[in-house]
């Protein structure tokens, strides 16, 4: 178990806990509320993008980053390889070229896509308490203990779909706290992004795709 495990279990115990105190209605409609959410972001975060990315200019933010975060990958790969260090640009910069592309295109997406989904989950949720919680003030140890059980299902849906998204490019690199080398539940969340997908492929279609497996240098790469 390392630092990534940890953070995943603080994350779904503290949903465990916010649903131990708002009950099995509560619960359950926030899960319902979570699973609507992810829904409506694989839809409509194309549309999201085109909206914010004029505004807030996150292409050219982020394109620089994306390149020099590919270069250092290729020439580590082609070091390997026995190419000699002065040919290493020259023989990748093509394909870092249009791997930034393709990576930054991406990273929009699943960006937009996160945050769609966080924002249409925080509108739900605060619906759901403005109808829900005047109802709900007496609540039994066994509808805590429900709400419980759904407060850690809908915290799940959320990890999993976070890690999902963002696994090629948790998968390479220094990423700190998120290194999952040698992380025991990540299997088991993209096992549960794996079943997320599979409810919501009518919807998603390829947007989710390695955008690098169509680039030869990076073929099989996750990144």
């Amino acid at each position: 178990m390392n630092t990534f495990d940890i953070v995943v279990l603080i994350l779904i115990l503290a949903g465990g806990i916010a649903g131990f105190q708002k009950g099995l209605i509560m619960g359950l409609s926030r899960l319902v509320g979570k699973i609507a959410a992810i829904v409506v972001a694989v839809v409509f975060h194309q549309q999201f993008l085109k909206t914010i990315e004029p505004v807030l200019g996150l292409k050219k933010i982020i394109e620089p980053k994306i390149s020099g975060f590919l270069a250092k990958i290729v020439e580590s790969k082609l070091a390997a390889s026995g190419v000699p260090g002065g040919t290493t640009k020259a023989l990748a910069q093509p394909a870092i070229n249009q791997a930034t592309v393709a990576l930054t295109d991406y990273v929009l997406k699943i960006g937009s896509l996160l945050l769609l989904f966080i924002l249409v989950s925080l509108i739900i949720n605060f619906v759901i308490s403005l109808i829900i919680s005047p109802v709900a003030k007496s609540l039994s140890f066994a509808d805590r203990g429900g709400g419980m059980i759904f407060g850690i299902l809908s915290t799940l849906i959320g990890v999993c779909l976070f890690v999902g998204l963002v696994a090629p490019l948790l998968t390479k690199g220094n990423v700190g706290l998120f290194k999952i080398s040698n992380s025991i539940l990540y299997p088991w969340l993209m096992e549960g992004y794996d079943f997320i997908l599979f409810g919501i492929k009518a919807y998603a279609g390829d947007v989710l795709k390695n955008p690098l497996e169509g680039i030869p240098l990076f073929k099989g790469m996750q990144v």
